[in-house]
Order: C-alpha cells, then sequence, then structure tokens
C-alpha cells in the first residue's frame, strides 16, 4: 500500500468530506455506510497509485469495473458508487478538483426483485392472534398490528414517543427518512390493541419499579425497544403462523401498500402513507395492485384492444 505524500493526501480529502458530512448531520447509519464505501475507494486508488483524486473518468470507471470483478452484487456495487459520485461531487463543488469524473458515473444493470408480501388471508392469519395475557403477549399484537395497519418501517415504528400518539385522530406522527415528519392513520381495531398494550406497559412498568420512558415499545429492561429485536419477534411470528418462507418482517409494509391499491386507494395517497419522496418507489412496493390495475385496464378501455 502506498503511505507517503500521496497517500496522505488522499486519505485527508475523506476526513475533510467525512467532517462535512457529520457538520451537515447525515444519521450514523450513513456515515458507517459511506465510510465502507470510501474505504474501499481510498484502497483502490492507492493500489493504482492515483496522484490525488484529480482522476479522468477513464479512471474512475477502472474502480466500478473493480467493484465487479470482485464479485459484488450489483445493489451493493450501486451503493459504493453513489457514495464515490457524492464524494466525488462535494471534492468539484469545495474547489479540491477542476473536474468531476463521477458525473457520467453509472450503476451496473441490476435485476428487478420484487418485494415479497402477504397475501390478505396470510396477513389475517399472521395478525389473529390468541387474547393478550402480558406484557409481551400484548407488546406482539400491537407490534404487527400498527405495521400492516400504518405501513411503517421497522425503525419507524420503534422511534415512536408517547407524544406521536394522537388518539382522539387515530393518528401517528412519524418520524421518517431524511427526518421528514409525516401523520399516518391507524384503523379503530388497531387502536384497541395499542390502548391495550399501554394498559401492559404502565403494569410492566409498575411491577418492574421501572423509571417513565418515552418510547411507546419497551425492552424487557424498560429500555427502547431496537429495530434488531423487532425484526427477530416478527420473524418467530411469521413461522408461528406457518406463514411461506423467505417473507421477511419488511413484507407487512409491502402487503399494506399492494392491499390499499388493491381496494382502490389512490396511489399518491400510498405514497403518501408510506413517506415515499418518489412515486416510483411506491409502485415498486405495491407491483401486484399495479399489474392486477392494468390487466382490468385492458379489459375494460374501449380502445385497449384495438
Amino acid at each position: 500500500m502506498v503511505t507517503g505524500k500521496e497517500g496522505g493526501s488522499l486519505a485527508e480529502g475523506i476526513r475533510a468530506f467525512h467532517l462535512e458530512q457529520q457538520a451537515r448531520g447525515v444519521s450514523p447509519h450513513t456515515a458507517r455506510a459511506q465510510g465502507g464505501d470510501l474505504a474501499k475507494l481510498l484502497d483502490h486508488a492507492l493500489r493504482s497509485r492515483w496522484q490525488g483524486w484529480e482522476v479522468s473518468p477513464r479512471t474512475l470507471r477502472g474502480f466500478a469495473l473493480e467493484l465487479g470483478d470482485r464479485g459484488l452484487d450489483p445493489a451493493s456495487q450501486a451503493r459504493i458508487l453513489s457514495t464515490a459520485r457524492t464524494f466525488f461531487t462535494w471534492l468539484w463543488e469545495t474547489r479540491r478538483i477542476t473536474q468531476n469524473p463521477a458525473s457520467g458515473l453509472r450503476n451496473p444493470k441490476q435485476p428487478k426483485r420484487l418485494p415479497a408480501f402477504l397475501t390478505e388471508g396470510e396477513s389475517q392469519a399472521l395478525l389473529d392472534l390468541p387474547p393478550a395475557v402480558d406484557f409481551p403477549s400484548a407488546r406482539l399484537a400491537c407490534l404487527l398490528e400498527l405495521l400492516y395497519a400504518s405501513g411503517l418501517r421497522v425503525s419507524e415504528l420503534v422511534g415512536l414517543d408517547l407524544q406521536d400518539l394522537l388518539p382522539e385522530e387515530r393518528t401517528l406522527r412519524v418520524l421518517g427518512k431524511g427526518r421528514k415528519e409525516r401523520l399516518v392513520p391507524y384503523h379503530a381495531h388497531a387502536a384497541i390493541i395499542l390502548e391495550t398494550y399501554l394498559t401492559f406497559r404502565s403494569a410492566f412498568l409498575a411491577m418492574k419499579a421501572l423509571p417513565p420512558s418515552p418510547a411507546i415499545f419497551l425492552n424487557q429492561r424498560g429500555g427502547r425497544l431496537t429495530p434488531t429485536s423487532v425484526r427477530s419477534m416478527l420473524r418467530l411470528a411469521l413461522q408461528a403462523a406457518a406463514v411461506r418462507a423467505k417473507v421477511s418482517p419488511h413484507a407487512l409494509r409491502h402487503s399494506f401498500a399492494t392491499h390499499l391499491l388493491n381496494r382502490g386507494m389512490d396511489l399518491r395517497a400510498i405514497q403518501e402513507l408510506l413517506g415515499h419522496a418518489s412515486l416510483s418507489t411506491t409502485q415498486r412496493y405495491t407491483h401486484l395492485g399495479l399489474e392486477e390495475l392494468a390487466r382490468t385496464y385492458e379489459k375494460a378501455h374501449p380502445r385497449a384492444k384495438s
């Protein structure tokens, strides 16, 4: 590995980028991901003996080709190249380089993978739990019901605080990606299950003599439940309900969107509920509904068969 002047200069550019990203308030998750991606770029640059970040588009494409040669899947390559584009754009905007070699850098073609989902019958089977008898069973029932009732991400669900509940309106105040806030409704049956859980939650805190917590969903020590713990619980629930293999907890979010679309809800309204910045992202989540709409359209439109 090159460790001389060029190596120090290359590393210094990445350090400066990380400091500015931190100042902008990027999430720790994003910072870690960018760090890993740029470590791969730096390693390639050092082995290829770049003299600095002022490189040609052709030179940078060598890095993209290497990612493919290493056997990384297209999604991983796309994420790394996205970070590289962000980094080189920052270098150019801060006048550390005179031209942006990443402006034409493209991601590899990715196979279209449809997200897993549950049918309406499978969703009902998953949610048809025995009445809650204690804090853990009430918590699981509430987690499942709210995920399917509101289409939240697991991380959004565990991030909810008591102050985010608007029970009179049956609405949740949700902090989504990019720290964008949105209001998401939930139905009357979910409200009953939520109220039951909150009753068990209060009794649990009192019995354990634990201090109050702002978080709605708590672990056994009274702290906020983590996304990892929720995913583990949901996987067990999916297995217990004998739902098809290879269906992740995120499938409840996919199912929420698909079932709403199949029952006639406007796609842009679903986009708002899911907190998607792009309508194309929502379309991916609701592929089955869109396919059904297309078939219906072909049958119904007077000129579709001409």
